[in-house]
């Protein structure tokens, strides 16, 4: 299959908007490895303070983890959950600890994973998040300030299995 390009998105004149009127600017941190992280100067702890929101628009919609392919058995309970994640802030679900969310260094991922990313050409992100919503399944994506980008829809948890047994 042919790999589409990646859409570029022009900035805004002036930059983007953040919190109180302030721009947020993009700007490039240390060099990890061949990849640039990219991140808004913002203030951080207005963004912990932020409720969650969503977006689809980097749904991975062929490969084996995509939410698509969610069974309607479990499509009542994901919805629950997605909606009581937006009743908390990025502080409280990315807590240290807490079993809610948790980010991974995309470099340290599984091999599946990892070349799942590759091949949807998101091999140049740098983290990754994912979101406990039950015993096993889990819904990951990326994180910009407090929009949760969703990715995969992992049921058997699979992306990142747990070394606990």
């Amino acid at each position: 299959m042919p790999k589409s390009p990646r859409k570029k998105v022009a900035i805004p004149e002036g930059g983007w908007q953040a919190a109180a009127g302030k721009h947020a600017t993009p700007q490039a941190i240390d060099d990890v490895g061949s990849k640039r992280a990219v991140v808004l100067d913002v203030d951080q702890n207005a963004v912990l303070e932020r409720k969650l929101v969503w977006r689809f628009n980097q749904i991975d919609r062929e490969g084996q983890w995509s939410p698509t392919n969610i069974a309607s058995s479990e499509l009542g309970n994901l919805f629950d959950k997605m909606a009581s994640f937006e009743t908390m802030t990025i502080g409280e679900i990315f807590a240290p600890g807490s079993e809610h969310g948790k980010s991974y260094e995309v470099s340290k991922m599984p091999a599946p994973s990892q070349r799942r990313l590759q091949d949807i050409e998101r091999d140049d992100e740098t983290e990754i998040v994912r979101l406990r919503c039950g015993g096993a399944p889990r819904l990951y994506g990326f994180l910009r300030e407090h929009i949760f980008h969703i990715l995969w829809w992992d049921p058997r948890h699979e992306v990142w299995p747990s070394s606990k047994n």
